[in-house]
């Protein structure tokens, strides 16, 4: 157990009830202390109360859509030696915070980034990645958790739903450059810390799930709306890493390509495409002109204030149930959320039903799917295993991680 205290940030906008759900996912972490900065809008700061108990945790307002401004207003008022970062669309596995700070009983470890599962909380949305000095990014092939050095021009990628720093690497580096307003925010961070010389883990098994919410700037499809800050923040990366011109260029190209798939799958119109390529000139013409930012003025943070500090640490419940008595197993879940027991729900139906896994407002954890069903891309088509033998092999995977 790594006794380093950690402060998780959570920036929201406009999104109370998804906050919500993340913090409520919180309450269940096997990391035995640490506290939570909620970073909102001021519509969100002022039903607060009635989404979290408002001694539990530290808040601040930033009324700016700029996810690396309010991330910086949390690195002020955090007092963890390592601060952690999550979405507030994105629930944490229970076992999450405690592997993702372990790699810091490495001095020489500044960063740590974990695995991030999509929608249906089966596949992978992302895992282990290098950043290149062109804003793209590959994959690259781990073993378990790997402590890694940045090759030259390049930086360890980790994802901004899912990775923690030293507090003291971030005041060093001026935190997060707030030109990045929500794109390639923590690829520029990555870049940094890679310059400097610091290692980065990645810890494949501290995972979260996230749901790519609705914004401003997407749809529940992750149909664009706007273009002009992934255009601007490009254009500023490639500006600030000294990159040619021909890389604009294929930024360019690959934006292009994937507005037309989204015309194909008729996720947007003719006059959408125009427009959305109109907005990403535009922005790119304002990247180029933006100015380096200054140095974050940090105030020193106020105490350390523990989240749940009555919390106790619980072996996670198991319930079994089969799909016409899902309410009772719901029941059930929501009976152990209230108790503080962290629970899951495993249901299982007579189908071939694909499975997926989601936290339900309640504050439990839910499995469903087919019996026969496949819970992993690396599964058969069809399962042979039999009721109790099937929750037996779900239950066994799902420990890996809770």
């Amino acid at each position: 157990m790594n006794d380093l205290s950690v402060s998780v940030v959570v920036v929201s906008r406009h999104r109370p009830d998804h906050l919500r759900r993340c913090v409520r996912a919180l309450e269940f972490q096997t990391q035995p202390s640490f506290e939570v900065v909620l970073v909102t809008d001021s519509e969100t700061s002022e039903v607060l109360t009635d989404l979290v108990p408002h001694d539990w945790v530290k808040s601040a307002i930033c009324n700016e859509a700029n996810i690396s401004k309010a991330r910086n207003i949390g690195i002020g008022l955090a007092a963890g030696e390592a601060i952690a970062f999550i979405d507030d669309d994105a629930i944490a596995e229970p076992t999450w915070l405690e592997r993702l700070i372990e790699p810091f009983s490495d001095p020489n470890v500044a960063a740590s980034g974990g695995f991030v599962r999509g929608r249906n909380g089966i596949s992978f949305q992302w895992r282990a990645e290098e950043i290149g000095a062109d804003g793209v990014s590959h994959p690259i092939s781990i073993d378990g958790t790997a402590i890694l050095k940045a090759r030259p021009g390049k930086g360890v990628k980790t994802q901004g739903t899912n990775c923690a720093f030293r507090r003291d690497i971030l005041i060093e580096l001026h935190g997060f450059d707030e030109n990045y307003k929500f794109y390639l925010d923590e690829s520029d961070l990555n870049m940094r810390i890679g310059q400097a010389g610091h290692l980065t883990a990645i810890v494949p098994n501290a995972e979260v799930q996230h749901g790519y919410a609705v914004s401003s700037l997407r749809g529940n499809d992750r149909r664009p709306k706007s273009l002009f800050e992934i255009g601007a923040s490009q254009a500023y990366f490639l500006k600030k890493f000294g990159r040619p011109a021909s890389d604009l260029t294929a930024f360019r190209e690959s934006q292009w390509a994937r507005l037309e798939a989204a015309l194909v799958k008729g996720l947007l119109e003719p006059r959408d495409v125009r427009h959305l390529r109109d907005d990403l000139e535009a922005g790119i013409v304002d990247g180029h002109k933006r100015p380096p930012t200054s140095k974050p003025d940090w105030p020193i943070p106020s105490p350390f204030k523990p989240f749940l500090s009555d919390r106790q640490a619980i072996d996670h419940c198991f319930i079994a149930s089969r799909w016409l008595s899902r309410r009772r197993a719901y029941a059930d879940g929501k009976s152990c959320a209230e108790r503080g027991v962290p629970c899951t729900a495993i249901i299982l139906s007579p189908t071939a039903v694909f499975h997926q896994r989601w936290f339900h407002d309640d504050g439990f954890w839910v499995q469903s799917g087919g019996i026969f069903g496949k819970s992993s891309r690396t599964d058969r088509i069809w399962s042979w295993l039999g009721r109790e033998k099937r929750f037996r092999r779900e239950r066994k995977l799902l420990q890996r991680t809770r």
